[in-house]
């Protein structure tokens, strides 16, 4: 066997520091957020944030709501009763470097709820694994809509497998995730502006997510026919990548333009769409007993060492020295009498102080670790 594809590593020796925005407006309640960063080499993959510009939304009647600078390169609103309207325009403002950067007015289309939101077990077949398919339904009885986007809110509960009696607080967390990408639907081609069994996520054996309780917050998205487009093109572009017959990358045009400088290019958008939310949740116990999903915890096996107590740093003791480089952490030691060595048969013990210290690796006793040990505001627990 040979391989038939050599990798080609061009020589980037001049590249432009673009400004890059992300930006998006909705319905729902804000803050509203705005990131902004600079282009950067492709082989660095280190984005460049913006900081210190001044930026606005403003809309077509004039008012204009602030932005602050909550972290590096991200931009809030600072009026929290602030949302956008449906009906309404709206563009964003950033002033940066002496430089005047606008949006063109995007009107906020009207939220479409969703109709349905519900999951479906499917076990093994030709199409994969014993999985659970989240999947919505939705329709606009007005047949304006036509252009919709996705995205997804996950959060479960967890618990480690390793107690910690004096941290009784690490022992039960939640994980957030969110989605990565806008998925994208369009109802232009049918009679119909309906959208049935639109598969959000797929949650196989393999993640703890559902193995003790888990819920999902999908936002649906009424988009315009340019942002579709966008963001349709942005998603061909950054999903197919790595094979031989790649879509070649191009200059996807962007909203948001230098009104200061029209030589100066902008990349990125700045979304305004109508939302709706759904929410549901799933337990084990709903699930068919079948469908066995992990607990994530399979590398959890606790070690025990015995360290002389004399020593000024544990790390001296050879075995515990490799465990700790292996990433393992101590959680429990005490105090105890053992051998100073390890006694020949026939021989009597020569017993030293010694601390029995236990350790495992950190995520497996303390839950904050890879989570937060915070109830969410809406989380409920099954009745």
């Amino acid at each position: 066997m040979a391989a038939c594809v050599t990798p080609y590593n061009p020589t980037v020796t001049r590249y432009e520091s673009i400004l890059v925005v992300d930006g998006q407006l909705t319905n729902l309640t804000g803050p509203y957020k705005v990131k902004l960063s600079k282009s950067h080499k492709y082989d660095s993959g280190v984005a460049i944030p913006v900081t210190g510009a001044n930026i606005k939304i403003i809309n077509n009647a004039g008012l204009e709501v602030q932005l602050n600078e909550i972290s590096s390169g991200e931009y809030s609103t600072v009026d929290t009763t602030f949302h956008g309207a449906p009906g309404k325009s709206y563009k964003l403002q950033i002033k940066f470097n002496n430089e005047v950067y606008e949006s063109d007015y995007e009107t906020l289309k009207a939220p479409v709820p969703i109709d349905k939101f519900y999951w479906e077990y499917k076990p093994q077949d030709s199409d994969g694994p014993k999985r659970v398919q989240l999947m919505l339904d939705t329709q606009d009885p007005t047949n304006k809509s036509r252009y919709y986007g996705w995205e997804y809110d996950e959060t479960w509960k967890f618990i480690v497998p390793i107690d910690v009696a004096k941290k009784p607080e690490w022992k039960i967390c939640y994980r957030d995730y969110s989605s990565f990408f806008i998925t994208l639907g369009s109802t232009i081609d049918r009679n119909e502006d309906r959208i049935d069994r639109h598969n959000v996520i797929t949650i196989n054996e393999s993640t703890n997510r559902l193995f003790i309780r888990y819920t999902i917050l999908a936002k649906q998205y009424s988009l315009s026919e340019t942002t579709y487009k966008y963001l349709n093109e942005l998603t061909k572009l950054n999903l197919n990548q790595g094979s031989l017959y790649d879509v070649i990358s191009y200059s996807l045009f962007s909203n948001i333009r230098c009104l200061s400088n029209k030589e100066i290019p902008v990349v990125g958008y700045f979304i305004v769409a109508g939302a709706t939310e759904k929410r549901i949740f799933i337990d084990r116990s709903d699930l068919p007993k079948e469908f066995n999903p992990t607990d994530g915890f399979n590398d959890c096996a606790p070690a025990m060492v015995l360290v002389d107590a004399s020593l000024k740093d544990y790390r001296l003791n050879l075995e515990l020295d490799s465990l700790m480089s292996q990433g393992y952490a101590i959680y429990d030691s005490l105090h105890t009498i053992g051998c100073r060595d390890k006694p020949r048969p026939g021989f009597p013990c020569i017993t030293i102080p010694v601390i029995q210290m236990t350790l495992a690796k950190p995520h497996c006793f303390n839950c904050t670790v890879i989570g937060d040990n915070v109830v969410p505001a809406f989380w409920t627990e099954k009745k």
